[in-house]
């Protein structure tokens, strides 16, 4: 079983030199868009701790790389807009508060894909973030900044948020545990929005162990040990119509099944009956994200207007000006077609809910995106990153592979309970199996 990632730092100094030594190093992947100005200077407090043999929590001393729509006090908030390039913080949200409480050091704003639109990583002011496993592919997004900084060992954890897939394809495409929990409103405090119906912040890191400890440090419960099941008791549900075409990384997965098998899982082939309508669903952002964005731009004192002021000024990719003209368009949120997204988010999770009980199932297990990405351009991820999306349940990405090609293959698991307990207890006996964790 591979060790978790994420202890306190003893000797903090070296490691940040380091780590930011990897940044400078890695500047060519774009995953960066600044760092924390003041992490040298916290490195040095929590050295100075750790020689009178004090510590300031389970994350002391440990660098954490934060995504660019997350707020940290003092230092930018952009969302890899040009036209946000000098809005700033003035306060942590709750997620960063937390890991400073535990004493983490935030040392870097990552890259994402610009305001989180795009299931890869390019912004008007980090350009395309650059997957460091082969540079000429994409990290994915919209987190790929966070994705791409942990892969490089830049940090070995990093926060990002997740809309419809953007903490789960970007760590599928870079060999990374990414968790997105299961939705709750409190947790996007000082988050800029994208859909306030689907947003969530998770971690990106190595191993099962250390999203459980972050996801934990951010939600403000006490760590403690993930439970250890044995894959003997576990039955996981296989949703075939999710695999896709790509038959690169149908081999690995396929082989990925047969050693959960041989470990004493239970695959269960399941069909889901929403999966149609999970593919032509209303999309929630598209009605939710200029009222949000609007409110939340309010409450900078050096923000533009709103989201018409920063279209006007044109400081934003231009290949976005068609998607920001019919965002413009949303005026309310009572109109038939939100209402009947919000209708349907019920249905998915009665449905996923149904499935899993009548199965009595731990989870469903699909592949995180439907191909593997081949280019810096944007990949289809396929529709199964929305069921956790719409139905606000929870689910978890791990690698369980390599491909051909040398790409990481990515295994998703969603959960029917709100509580991410079992679904990481689960996911840890996966990734014991398949010795991918690490």
């Amino acid at each position: 079983m591979k060790a978790m990632r994420l202890k306190p730092v003893a000797d903090c100094r070296d490691d940040i030199a380091r780590r930011l030594d990897a940044i400078e190093t890695n500047g060519p992947l774009n995953a960066i868009l600044g760092v924390n100005p003041d992490a040298v200077a916290q490195a040095e407090r929590c050295h100075r701790a750790s020689l009178r043999g004090t510590s300031f929590g389970p994350l002391h001393g440990l660098p954490i790389i934060i995504k660019d729509n997350i707020a940290c006090a003092g230092m930018p908030v952009t969302l890899g807009c040009r036209g946000l390039a000098s809005l700033h913080a003035t306060a942590d949200s709750l997620a960063v508060r937390r890991l400073r409480e535990a004493g983490a050091i935030i040392l870097a704003r990552a890259n994402m894909s610009e305001f989180a639109f795009d299931v890869r990583s390019r912004s008007s002011l980090g350009g395309d973030v650059r997957n460091p496993l082969a540079t000429g592919i994409t990290a994915g997004g919209s987190s790929g900044g966070s994705a791409a900084a942990v892969a490089a060992g830049m940090a070995d954890g990093a926060l990002g948020t997740d809309t419809g897939g953007s903490i789960r394809i970007p760590a599928g495409y870079t060999g990374l545990v990414g968790l997105r929990p299961a939705h709750r409103r409190e947790m996007l405090d000082g988050v800029a929005p994208l859909s306030l119906s689907k947003d969530t912040v998770g971690p990106m890191v190595h191993t099962v162990r250390d999203a459980a400890l972050l996801h934990a440090i951010i939600h403000g419960v006490k760590p403690s040990p993930l439970p250890e099941m044995p894959l003997s008791g576990i039955r996981l549900g296989v949703v075939s119509a999710l695999e896709g075409n790509d038959e690169i990384q149908r081999q690995v997965w396929h082989a990925a099944l047969e050693t959960l098998r041989q470990a004493g899982a239970s695959i269960i082939p399941v069909t889901l009956p929403e999966l149609d309508a999970v593919r032509q669903a209303t999309c929630l952002s598209v009605y939710e994200f200029r009222l949000a964005i609007d409110a939340w731009l309010k409450g900078h004192a050096d923000a533009p207007a709103g989201l018409a002021a920063i279209f006007d000024s044109g400081q934003f990719l231009p290949e976005f000006s068609p998607f920001i003209t019919l965002l413009l368009e949303a005026k309310t949120l009572k109109n038939p077609e939100w209402l009947a997204g919000r209708r349907f988010r019920r249905r998915l999770r009665q449905s996923l809910a149904e499935v899993l009980a009548v199965k009595n199932l731990q989870g469903l297990l699909y592949p995180t995106v439907s191909q593997l990405p081949v280019s810096l351009e944007k990949m289809p991820p396929g529709c199964a990153p929305e069921l956790a999306a719409i139905s606000g349940l929870p689910a978890v990405t791990f690698p369980c592979g390599i491909s051909s090609r040398g790409l990481p293959v990515g295994m998703e698991i969603l959960s029917g309970e709100r509580d991410e307990s079992l679904l990481l207890s689960v996911a840890l006996a996966c990734e014991t199996a398949l010795h991918t964790g690490g």
